[in-house]
């Protein structure tokens, strides 16, 4: 084993990254990438995360960093251009609708681990990317029941008379998601909120020789200046203040180029409080849910799924890992 390879849990399948891929690509799929690049290479920066990490606010606020001459040095931050391959199982040609076409430099691309549907599809990326990759993540007590909340308040929205809305109801107002099992584990995709494919992601970096970095949503936000500083040197650029500074993001919102997954009205809950937040990057204000909170059936050991705990040991393994910016 190498040193600082990651290993799962011991009574987990040895096997996790079976549960990361969907499908394997065919040649004729990644010679459709390829037009991506038909005028140059991408080498353009590349974000991976899983849900409510703050990869979208990251992502963004990189259109703000101007060189020594003022002008921009990103162009465009590409949301998530393969969910549609993921979510509706889309042809790759939908991955070229998104991004418009060719891909230069001046593009950021920030997607879910667990959107890479196969490996194939992720070692295009990884491989043409520039690096090193940019990990994001965050305390999972942390992560997951902020996705819930934010899923749970949606679906009150547009089904408050279902049958299940006093339980939803006493779920946000408790904060205490035990109640939830079934809920949580088929309607919430996927109910790891992507580990298995982040961590096999941090494999197939490992494996193949492809830099990365580790970036903490909560070393982020206590100290934004100091991880974006490391994270622009990392990337061959100097630091902009404005980065950290701004009011809005009104200036760089046109820029963000979304999918019409995302980019409908019928996904701003999801995205709006990010795109439209203002008065720059606050520090996390909650302190992780305790496990107890959590539906039994996402905690303990389980042979069928990760379970919270375990999901807490991959991410104090990762914390600790020297590619991860302090």
């Amino acid at each position: 084993m190498r040193d600082n390879q990651i290993m799962p849990s011991s009574h987990l399948p040895s096997v996790h990254e079976d549960r990361a891929w969907r499908f394997d690509a065919g040649t004729a799929d990644l010679a459709k990438l390829e037009e991506l690049t038909t005028a140059g290479p991408w080498n353009g920066p590349l974000i991976i995360s899983m849900p409510r990490t703050g990869s979208t606010l990251l992502g963004t606020i990189f259109l703000l960093l101007r060189d020594r001459d003022g002008e921009h040095v990103f162009d465009r931050y590409i949301h998530e251009p393969v969910a549609p391959v993921f979510w509706e199982d889309r042809p790759i040609e939908s991955i070229l609708q998104i991004t418009g076409g060719l891909l230069t430099e001046r593009d950021i691309i920030q997607e879910s681990a667990y959107q890479f549907t196969s490996k194939e599809i992720a070692r295009w990326f990884l491989r043409r990317a520039r690096h090193p990759i940019g990990f994001v993540m965050r305390h999972p007590l942390l992560a997951w029941p902020s996705r819930w909340r934010i899923m749970l308040r949606e679906w009150l929205a547009r089904d408050p008379d279902s049958s299940d809305a006093l339980t939803w109801r006493a779920a946000l107002d408790s904060n205490d998601f035990t109640n939830l099992g079934n809920t949580l584990t088929t309607r919430v995709t996927q109910p790891d909120n992507g580990w298995y494919s982040f961590i096999s992601l941090v494999d197939l970096c490992q494996q193949e020789g492809i830099e990365f970095t580790i970036i903490d949503n909560a070393r982020f936000r206590a100290g934004p200046d100091r991880i974006l500083a490391q994270l622009c040197q990392r990337w061959g650029h100097e630091y902009d203040e404005a980065m950290t500074s701004w009011q809005d993001l009104s200036e760089a919102r046109p820029r963000v180029v979304m999918s019409d997954l995302a980019a409908g009205p019928e996904y701003d809950w999801y995205y709006a409080a990010t795109l439209g937040s203002s008065g720059g990057i606050v520090r996390e204000d909650r302190e992780p849910l305790d496990a107890d909170r959590f539906p039994e059936i996402l905690r303990g050991e389980s042979d069928d799924h990760l379970t919270i705990d375990e999901a807490v040991v991959w991410y104090e393994m990762l914390l600790d890992r020297p590619e991860t910016l302090v």
